[in-house]
């Protein structure tokens, strides 16, 4: 019953119990059942089968009883056997009351047993019937099935600590019966009789700094025991309640399958790990009702600005001692108290509507063939929309005069948060993770005489508030408030002009230098752009027995059709951007080799992040890509026939060979590009989704002249490095991008260009005074075709004159 939903359960031990009186379904037709096209899944038949032989088995055994009993009494019973007619009878009886509830929990139709009642004796036409009544059923069992497998495969972490628990209870009741002794104890080789050694160092490990003779205490060992158990009880039921919020439609993925992916289905649960963070409330006592509410750890958010803190101090002072001395004064260390605070960061409205959760499709794409490994998908389950405003407090205490110092960086991390520069979660570098933050208030508490807020804040007239004095600003007030601080660093000049490394050789993370930045980038799309929808299809029709989907373009917008709306957000996925740009950056920096180690990296893995085998052996990327929004995009339907391989570009125009397939460009026979081509006569501009073919694909397109704007945040570049991204992200003026769907048919040319907001950082005057830290980025200073390699090639094919 663990591996199957528990419907299919409770319907499965109805029919066990009610075997000996209800009609019992042949095992012959059984076998029927799990065969053929739409026959049962191999989960259930391996449930049903021993269930069905436990039936029978039960049968013949009470028959054999009721045999042995006659025998026994026979000899008393032969004068009344020998006036009586003693005669057998076979009767089949079709418990409808069993039928309509299993019926009901299954999805079946209960007037199906009508029909079976006429087909009793005819199995074949029995069979026949069933199947025809469970295709329909079929399906959404086995999603069921699959789905709670998946959760199942989620939390293997509980099951470790029920055990681990469970073994603590039996082991804490062997030392109050006696059964392990003072001399035991200290050995965590002489594991008792019955305990498993692994569990009994892990027992001793757990209680080191326990002596026997308190361990043995039985008041207080009682008491662990009870507790240990309602431990267990807690993670139990906890666990079927988060089952149960997983299982929920938001949080289920889409999945293409079927004849050209058509078929789109919801097949697995997402696991723990892909969702966003959130816990189980009460709304009140009264009604004692429960439900769940995302929301940011205290330690998520903890672990942001100590990781930023600790970028900054090395970025300026080093590997020294003052660094950490800082970093551990405000942030606490193993032992030692911080002396900030985070609490949890709570969603203002925690009734957020499932609209939020929007999701993005992500499958990398083989550089040699342009097609994609679907070993390699992702899917990203992310929350977006104006609803989603969290609030949290950060608590400073116990300051003194000595910590000006690590207040002002406190300060400066605040504004760091103010301005987008603290990323928060993961998929950091795709995009995710980057948000604005305003203060909406700030309360300052101090005893009567003390000077120290005038070391922070200008003056202001205190408050009585209790046994403190206290200072109050709330709203613009407290905006105003964090831009008087004093400059955290003095000294200038002291930023390394190169990027830090470690000791393997990689470009490390831990501070900042060489070059950091950010580039503000326009795209224009120069010929139809196809980027499917993540998600469920906004369209579907059935056409000769199968399904045509109509696709809309990317957007924002929740995995489920029906809650997208009319108002989208059409955009241009992060790591869209991030894979054709990443394409264009490997040819151009020739990392045709692949990386052996951490330590020896291709260009492109050394900029883009790595991933290898073994330990220590992953490096993240020093780019993020944002979201390209698109501002009021022209959209329109394309239909695009298949096979279209006979259509090829030659001299400037399409023309159709009786036979023939695509022929491939690549560069260096190791990266595949597509010419810049206008739309194939074969593609068709349709004014709505109206199919008349199902040997087609229809989907929805953004415009030429459509533009769009993203950021793309680099740190620690080299010099060569960011040459090569600005060549590789502007091109020459005559070239462009190629993305989406279509691409070998002209669709998906689309130019960027960066724009005059782009900058690079002044980290010696970062942290000062004033707000000239931003350096203006003029691209034409940055051309260097020396760093280029494959020039004439790329600009060969990436040549959008033809358009």
């Amino acid at each position: 019953s663990d591996m199957l939903p528990r419907v299919l359960a409770i319907w499965l031990q109805e029919a066990a119990n009610q075997a000996a009186e209800a009609w019992v379904l042949p095992k012959s037709a059984l076998s029927k059942l799990g065969k053929g096209k739409h026959g049962l899944s191999k989960k259930i038949m391996q449930n049903l089968e021993p269930l069905a032989e436990q039936a029978f088995t039960l049968k013949d055994e009470a028959e054999n009883a009721i045999k042995q009993a006659l025998g026994k009494k026979l000899n008393m019973a032969r004068r009344v056997t020998e006036v009586l007619e003693h005669k057998m009878q076979s009767i089949q009886k079709f418990n409808r009351e069993a039928w309509n509830e299993a019926a009901t929990k299954l999805g079946l139709e209960p007037n199906l047993g009508e029909a079976l009642v006429e087909k009793l004796t005819n199995e074949s036409e029995l069979v026949k019937v069933l199947q025809e009544a469970i295709t329909t059923v079929l399906p959404e069992l086995n999603r069921q099935v699959d789905q709670q497998i998946r959760l199942l495969q989620s939390d293997p972490w509980i099951n470790t600590e029920l055990a681990a628990r469970e073994a603590h209870i039996r082991i804490k009741k062997m030392i109050l019966s006696g059964e392990i002794t003072e001399q035991q104890w200290g050995n965590p080789a002489a594991a008792p009789e019955g305990v498993k050694p692994a569990d009994w160092q892990e027992f001793l490990a757990a209680h080191q700094r326990v002596s026997y003779r308190y361990m043995n205490n039985r008041r207080n060992l009682e008491k662990s025991i009870v507790n240990d158990q309602n431990f267990i009880d807690f993670l139990k039921a906890h666990r079927t309640k988060t089952r149960q919020e997983l299982g929920q439609p938001q949080h289920i993925d889409y999945r293409a399958g079927g004849v050209r992916n058509r078929e789109i289905s919801k097949k697995f649960g997402k696991p723990y790990d892909t969702i966003f963070m959130r816990m189980l409330t009460w709304s009140s006592s009264s009604s004692d009702r429960e439900k769940w509410e995302v929301y940011i750890p205290g330690s998520t958010l903890k672990g942001a600005f100590r990781k930023r803190a600790s970028q900054i101090l090395k970025t300026y002072l080093g590997e020294t001692p003052r660094a950490g001395q800082l970093l551990t004064r405000l942030f606490g260390a193993q032992g030692q108290r911080g002396m900030v605070l985070f609490s949890d960061a709570y969603l203002k409205n925690p009734d957020a509507p499932a609209e939020n959760w929007c999701s993005m499709d992500g499958v990398r794409m083989d550089p040699y063939t342009a097609e994609p490994i679907e070993e390699a998908k992702a899917d990203f389950l992310f929350a977006y929309g104006s609803d989603l405003q969290f609030q949290f407090r950060i608590d400073a205490m116990d300051l003194d005069k000595k910590d000006i110092e690590a207040f002002s960086l406190l300060a400066y991390l605040v504004r760091d948060f103010q301005n987008g520069d603290i990323p928060i979660g993961g998929e950091k570098t795709k995009g995710f993770g980057w948000a604005e933050g305003e203060i909406e208030e700030i309360n300052w508490l101090f005893s009567a005489g003390s000077s120290l807020g005038k070391e922070f804040f200008s003056k202001k007239e205190a408050s009585p508030a209790g046994v403190w004095q206290a200072y109050h600003w709330p709203g613009s007030e407290a905006q105003q408030v964090f831009q008087i601080t004093k400059p955290l660093f003095d000294k200038s000049g002291q930023v390394a002009a190169s990027p830090p490394k470690a000791r393997q050789g990689f470009i490390s993370h831990r501070s900042f230098g060489g070059h950091c930045g950010i580039l503000v980038v326009q795209g224009e799309v120069l010929t139809p752009l196809s980027i499917q929808e993540s998600g469920q299809p906004s369209h579907s029709i059935t056409m000769d027995n199968e399904p045509v989907n109509g696709w809309d373009f990317y957007s924002i917008t929740p995995p489920d059709a029906d809650k997208r709306g009319s108002n989208r957000v059409y955009a241009l996925p992060s790591k869209s951007i991030r894979g054709a740009v990443r394409h264009i950056y490997s040819i151009a920096s020739d990392s045709k080799a692949a990386s052996e180690d951490i330590g020896r990296l291709n260009p492109a893995d050394s900029l883009f992040g790595w991933v290898g085998t073994g330990p220590n052996q992953a490096l993240t990327s020093r780019l993020s890509i944002d979201f390209g929004i698109f501002e009021a995009p022209e959209l329109a339907w394309f239909k695009v026939p298949f096979p279209y391989g006979a259509w090829k570009f030659v001299e400037g125009k399409w023309q159709k060979a009786e036979k023939g397939r695509v022929v491939a460009q690549r560069i260096d026979d190791a990266w595949r590009l597509f010419p810049h081509t206008p739309l194939a006569p074969i593609v068709e501009q349709t004014p709505e989704f109206k199919p008349d073919t199902v040997q087609a694909s229809y989907t929805r397109a953004v415009l030429p002249g459509s533009k769009c704007r993203f950021t793309v945040r680099f740190w620690n570049l080299e010099e060569d490095e960011l040459q090569r991204l600005i060549w590789c992200i502007g091109l020459d003026e005559n070239l462009a991008y190629k993305m989406g769907k279509g691409r070998y048919l002209g669709l998906g040319s689309i130019r960027f260009t960066l724009l005059p907001e782009s900058h690079l950082i002044d980290w010696s005057k970062r942290y000062g005074d004033g707000d000239d830290w931003k350096k203006p980025l003029d691209a034409a200073k940055w051309q260097n075709e020396s760093v280029i390699h494959h020039l004439q090639d790329l600009r060969k094919h990436l040549n959008a004159d033809a358009i």
